[in-house]
């Protein structure tokens, strides 16, 4: 699959994604609804006249769509747009997304002219008249420099109203999204932040409503779930690659978050 694009709906059921990674970019653009997504560090949500991206060969999952959820996708991989005559350059720098943010804009004005984009590529690949792959990609081009404004626009008013306490949960968030592997304790992030552990929690409690533990184990929980449900390694094996001790201690952890055994949720 180099490229495609689907219609569809919550009633198809296809939204309660496990932890997943993809080798190829994912247009979002809803039409109804919202649904939760969880991306890295991420987590947001996607409502009605916004548009989002997921980049290739990062864990993400979805969840609780409403029950109107409708949404359009557009999947490609980068190799696809490089068969027009744009600079390689151009094509990096539009999907170069900034990883500080969650991947995911309200397009306002511009829905309904992006939302015509997505029709006409639907209408090319159905149709396959002559070049309809050469003007799906100059039109996917155009999807994604609308994207790349809505990002623009959004994060400028956004940066301007960012205080220090967002920028520590979102830094931590970063940390965590790297570190988590290695750092099981909260001083380690704290001291890396220039903060006593204290102040860090009381900082993400205040942002997230959650703790900062519960935030890491959150991270550490999404990796265990793609371990089990992606690779063919056994519990023992996934545990140690989780930086867990003992394949028990991998088990309780993995129980206490979810409620059923790593085995279990394996074979669901």
């Amino acid at each position: 699959m180099e490229f495609e694009i689907i219609y569809t709906k919550s009633v198809d059921n296809l939204f309660k994604i496990s932890p997943k990674k993809n080798d190829f970019y994912s247009v979002l653009l809803c039409l109804k609804g919202d649904l939760s997504i969880k991306i890295g560090y991420h987590s947001f949500e996607l409502s009605a006249n916004m548009i989002s991206i997921l980049a290739p060969n990062m864990i993400f999952s979805t969840d609780q769509p409403s029950d109107d959820f409708e949404v359009i996708q557009l999947f490609f991989h980068k190799s696809f747009l490089q068969k027009i005559f744009i600079k390689d350059e151009i094509i990096n720098e539009l999907l170069e997304f900034n990883t500080n943010y969650p991947p995911v804009f309200m397009l306002a004005d511009s829905f309904h002219k992006v939302l015509q984009k997505f029709k006409q590529i639907g209408r090319e690949i159905e149709n396959k008249t002559a070049y309809h792959l050469d003007v799906s990609r100059l039109l996917t081009v155009e999807i994604l420099y609308e994207y790349n404004r809505a990002c623009e626009y959004c994060l400028l008013g956004f940066q301007k109203n960012m205080n220090r306490n967002y920028q520590l949960t979102y830094q931590f968030k970063k940390m965590v999204d790297q570190h988590f592997l290695v750092w099981r304790s909260i001083g380690n992030y704290a001291e890396s932040l220039g903060i006593t552990a204290k102040h860090l929690t009381e900082v993400i409690k205040i942002e997230t409503g959650q703790t900062a533990l519960q935030i890491l184990h959150e991270r550490l929980l999404l990796e265990s779930q793609y371990l089990l449900k992606h690779t063919s390694g056994s519990i023992k094996e996934c545990a140690y690659l989780l930086g867990f001790d003992t394949p028990s201690y991998f088990t309780r952890f993995f129980k206490a978050q979810t409620g059923i055994s790593p085995q279990a949720y394996r074979a669901q």
